[in-house]
């Protein structure tokens, strides 16, 4: 399973997704969708630009666990 830490992210560094959608180009509602862990998919070209932006690594914003189905 793939969680996304976008959210605990944004709150550690007292971001606001607002912020992050104006300073990525992202629209607000996509960047709450993905905050919320409710998107299907991310375009590779949404996570460059959050990448960017928050100066960090994927890794610190995606996770991937091992669950049993």
């Amino acid at each position: 399973m793939i969680t996304i830490k976008l959210r605990s992210l944004l709150e550690h560094r007292n971001m606001t997704q607002s912020e992050l959608a104006r300073l990525t180009g992202i629209r607000p509602s996509t960047i709450c969708d993905i905050c919320n862990n409710n998107a299907e998919f991310i375009k590779i070209d949404f996570l460059n630009r959050i990448l960017e932006v928050l100066k960090c690594d994927l890794k610190d914003i995606l996770e991937h666990t091992n669950s049993v189905i």
